[in-house]
């Protein structure tokens, strides 16, 4: 359907308004019609028509768009569509328009200077970075979903999540406002700082040079159960001062899902001993977990279950007890965020089984160790975490990511690729589940898989919906589950720990 057959071009401050006109009894006005429904609901033109009028108008700035029926108004959108990058070099009246965009920026990453098939520019004083190629340069993984419009970067121990154009987007879980991305011929542009920052670099702006550089910030570290802080001085060959130092620790204490900020070598208070210095001994962890593992598996007598749009901030509220508790109690770090229809602890620590350990594996095996879920799958695999699945019949391996889930994990294929090995499995999308293992943090961990895609999906791999996956004592996030799925996936976890 070819909506920009009659229109005209009317000049509008810096840019154009775009009128589109139909006439009565064309086959156009019924959707023209519904176009004009969407300004009543609080929507914008659909993305395919966006795109239409960037084709149609290469060399312009359309400001707004108006859809008349003859002489009668039917809606009027307004866009701001830059001109696209790729249009010559204008002249005249449509030069100021040109001027959008500014070019003239250089990025650099830890000192050099980097050349992006699509050049960065500055745009309301922001300076913008294609997204692929900058990821990239930063060693990230980029993933789009074209369903959603839904772009992803995850690197550094962190994630970014956005929908294009949106004016905000998900760090770690957690929604942040962002200036709005940009689509420039097909190329998805987003603010250089926001992206950089929250992938926990450093950026400074050399305003001579015009350029921006971009610089390895401080590392991030998950602390493990049995972690000390001279284990982890010793992994990552900072002193235990300046770990104290750059996290503000008034003690030696830690505990197990803190994460903690581990300073660059340049910024060191101190060196860590010489390994001919005897080792103190281990700290002693805020969490009793470790310590008493084995018998922690009651709740405390106070829990809660999460609601939707709960945070440790309301929580805490609504029970009067400091955030910082809440999330200790059940082993979550000030960066995840709690999921509707959770059960957390509020008054103690919440159960937990340590029958496992992080490294304990050196590969993906077709047997693992069948670990509950509630007590101790869950703290193993969180939300985005990515893992290798083994399949216990045929040993055929495909990668995975966790979307959500409480009762049981919700899992992504990760790829195209790994979406069609998984399919292979089943030959067609069942129900049935499998019997896989998950390898993770090198620890092989029995499970149980099905084969039917549903709900959600965030990652752009060539199947729409998620899985799911089964650990031991694992539930349905539905009361309406028949009795029998559930019991087929226990068979599976168990035959999958051999």
């Amino acid at each position: 359907m070819d909506l920009l057959k009659n229109f005209k071009l009317v000049e509008n401050g810096d840019g154009y308004e775009l009128i589109i006109y139909f006439e009565p009894g064309s086959t156009d006005v019924e959707f023209a019609g519904e176009l004009g429904k969407l300004k009543d609901s609080g929507e914008s033109l659909p993305q395919n028509l966006i795109d239409d009028i960037r084709k149609k108008f290469p060399d312009k700035k359309i400001n707004s768009v108006k859809l008349m029926l003859g002489t009668v108004l039917l809606s009027s959108f307004m866009l701001g569509l830059p001109i696209s990058a790729q249009a010559a070099e204008p002249s005249g009246k449509t030069a100021q328009t040109q001027s959008a965009y500014n070019y003239n920026v250089n990025v650099s990453i830890n000192g050099k200077t980097m050349t992006f098939q699509d050049k960065p520019l500055i745009y309301n004083n922001i300076t913008y970075v294609p997204v692929s190629e900058f990821g990239k340069a930063l060693g990230a993984k980029v993933w789009w979903n074209g369903e959603s419009k839904t772009v992803g970067i995850e690197g550094n121990g962190s994630s970014i999540a956005f929908v294009r154009g949106s004016v905000s987007a998900r760090v770690n879980g957690v929604q942040k406002a962002m200036p709005a991305s940009l689509s420039i011929g097909g190329t998805t542009y987003a603010p250089l700082r926001f992206i950089a920052e929250n992938l926990g670099y450093k950026v400074t702006l050399d305003s001579s040079a015009k350029t921006v550089d971009v610089s390895a910030g401080a590392n991030i570290y998950t602390v493990s159960s049995g972690d000390s802080l001279w284990k982890i001085s010793s992994k990552t060959g900072q002193s235990v001062d300046s770990i104290k130092h750059a996290n503000k620790l008034a003690s030696d204490t830690i505990y197990p899902g803190q994460k903690l900020t581990i300073p660059n070598a340049g910024t060191a208070s101190s060196t860590p001993p010489s390994p001919s210095v005897a080792a103190p001994a281990p700290a002693k962890a805020s969490s009793p977990a470790p310590a008493t593992a084995a018998a922690k598996t009651k709740w405390p007598d106070t829990t809660y279950i999460v609601q939707p749009g709960d945070t440790a901030a309301s929580i805490s509220k609504k029970f009067g007890r400091p955030a910082q508790d809440i999330l200790k109690y059940n082993y979550m770090s000030s960066e995840e965020w709690f999921e509707a229809g959770d059960k957390i602890a509020i008054s103690g620590y919440a159960p937990r089984a340590n029958t496992v350990s992080p490294g304990q594996d050196t590969s993906p095996a077709r047997h693992g160790t069948a670990v509950d879920w509630v007590l101790e799958g869950q703290y193993l695999v969180k939300r985005n975490s990515t893992f290798t699945v083994v399949d216990v019949e045929t040993g055929k391996q495909f990668r995975g990511k966790m979307l959500g889930g409480y009762n049981h994990i919700d899992i992504e294929p990760l790829t195209a690729s790994d979406t069609a090995a998984m399919k292979s499995l089943f030959g067609s999308w069942k129900w049935s589940p499998r019997p896989v293992v998950i390898y993770i943090n090198g620890m092989n961990l029995a499970a149980s898989l099905s084969g039917m895609p549903h709900g959600a999906d965030t990652v752009d791999n060539a199947v729409s919906g998620h899985f799911d996956l089964y650990m031991k004592n694992s539930t349905s996030h539905s009361a309406t589950t028949s009795a029998s799925y559930i019991q087929e996936h226990a068979a599976a976890v168990k035959k999958a720990s051999g």
